[in-house]
């Protein structure tokens, strides 16, 4: 009975308090003036960073302090640039971080490497950091700029040459017969190393290793080697035998090495018997016109017309395979070029002008030269074999590519074609198949045609009425 008499005061108290709670809620309300947020933010320095030493995935580019006036929630962008810095003008990567100012290894390697190559030096980047912060329902943006930070890409150290060493010479580490290289720039702009090796003549397969210039004294310790993945490959000896692996026919393997990527491929050159011209003289539309392989040392020789006829450049290219761009032959195929230019992109262009030219063209060392053929003429027994005998100059016909004179002096104690009024480049032999330094020609008439380009036959031939 007690415990029922207390339970019964307690709750006449609670019923009590609420009464005197009471509120009336038609009267107006008000809340007080709320106080503003505010958002500061400072900027710490970071030690110097290399960034071929970083194992984790993300690295620190400054510390971030952030004291607001409320519970915030921060985030970081970051803009990189190369010092000093004019705003609108100067080149910049922006980068996100986390709220401790961590950003992804692979994305400022990229940044850096955008903005100041390669090449692993250390490098200053400059820095302005952008802070939102929102806090109580408010966005606050802050922004600090500053010198930065240090940092060293991640890059190899590339020496300007290196040299096979392998099965093709003995695996003689002095040997500095096979140079691989770019063309001569820095490497870390042009990290593309290039290199052609005969292949085997018993067909096996090659294996090798890339001896620095460096270490051409018989130093194994920086050599390229083969990497884990098949076309990679790492530095300092770390790895096992590069290997070409034999290609049937092969004449030559083509060997390219991107430095910076570490990664390796070589082709297989097996000479066809013709590469085919193409370019503005038809409109680039049919590969007509070759050139014939005169050994099996990828040495093309023969005769092209050249002409613009729709005011695009005189301009052309070579094919291995007619109509097929694939692994076409262009300007930058050579590291050698007399006689053209360079036109538009990898163009060739014949900056002497519509006519015919004679070409060779060696693609076992990538060297192109060309000799415009200014006069066509005769000469033989019946002009004192004077190859500069104007009264024996043939005239271009253009139409049927073609030279042709009607009035020709030959006869049958020989004759032959010379080009440019001098014996160096010469036609005889067999009228349906002349080749250069050929044998006398006995066949005699007034109407000669020679088609020297092979645009209609494999051969360069004449005709004789």
């Amino acid at each position: 009975m007690l415990k029922k008499f207390l339970y019964g005061l307690t709750l006449i108290a609670v019923m009590a308090s609420c009464s005197d709670d009471y509120t009336d809620w038609a009267s107006p309300q008000t809340n007080p003036e709320e106080k503003a947020k505010t958002v500061e933010m400072s900027v710490g320095a970071v030690p110097d960073i290399d960034l071929g030493e970083i194992v984790a995935d993300s690295v620190q580019l400054f510390v971030p302090t952030v004291v607001a006036s409320d519970e915030a929630v921060s985030s970081f962008t970051v803009e990189l640039f190369q010092p000093p810095y004019v705003q609108g003008q100067s080149k910049s990567v922006v980068l996100t971080t986390d709220a401790q100012g961590y950003v992804s290894v692979e994305d400022l390697q990229a940044a850096v490497v955008e903005l100041f190559g390669a090449r692993p030096e250390k490098r200053q980047v400059g820095m302005v950091v952008t802070c939102l912060t929102s806090v109580g329902g408010q966005s606050i943006k802050n922004v600090a700029s500053g010198a930065g930070v240090n940092v060293m890409p991640a890059a190899p150290l590339i020496e300007t040459a290196y040299y096979l060493t392998g099965s093709i010479n003995g695996w003689n580490n002095n040997d500095n017969t096979y140079k691989l290289t770019n063309d001569g720039s820095d490497p870390y702009t042009n990290p593309t190393f290039t290199l052609r090796i005969p292949a085997p003549e018993d067909g096996s397969n090659v294996e090798f290793k890339m001896t620095p210039e460096s270490g051409l004294d018989g130093d194994w310790s920086g050599c390229l080697a083969g990497g884990e993945e098949q076309g990679t490959f790492v530095y300092n000896n770390a790895g096992g035998n590069l290997v070409i692996e034999a290609i049937p026919g092969a004449k030559y393997y083509d060997l390219t090495f991107n430095m910076l990527d570490l990664t390796w491929s070589y082709t297989a050159i097996s000479f066809e018997p013709f590469v085919y011209f193409i370019g503005a003289t038809d409109g680039w539309a049919n590969a007509e016109q070759k050139l014939a392989l005169v050994n099996d040392e990828g040495l093309y020789t023969g005769y092209i017309y050249c002409a613009d006829p729709n005011g695009w450049g005189n301009e052309f290219k070579f094919q291995r395979v007619a109509g097929s761009w694939d692994n076409e032959i262009n300007y930058n195929t050579f590291t050698s070029v007399t006689g053209f230019e360079k036109g538009d992109g990898s163009n060739i262009k014949a900056a002497a002008g519509e006519g015919v030219y004679y070409v060779t063209l060696d693609l076992s060392n990538n060297i192109l030269n060309g000799i415009k053929v200014n006069n066509m003429n005769l000469v033989g027994d019946f002009n004192g074999w004077n190859p500069g005998d104007d009264a024996q100059q043939m005239t271009w016909d253009a139409a049927n590519y073609c030279y042709v004179i009607t009035n020709a002096g030959v006869t049958s104690n020989g004759w032959k074609f010379t080009i440019n009024n001098a014996w160096d480049i010469n036609l005889g032999g067999d009228i349906n198949n002349l080749v250069a330094n050929g044998d006398n020609i006995s066949v005699t008439g007034k109407t000669i045609k020679l088609y020297p380009t092979r645009k209609t036959s494999e051969k360069i031939y004449c005709t004789i009425e």
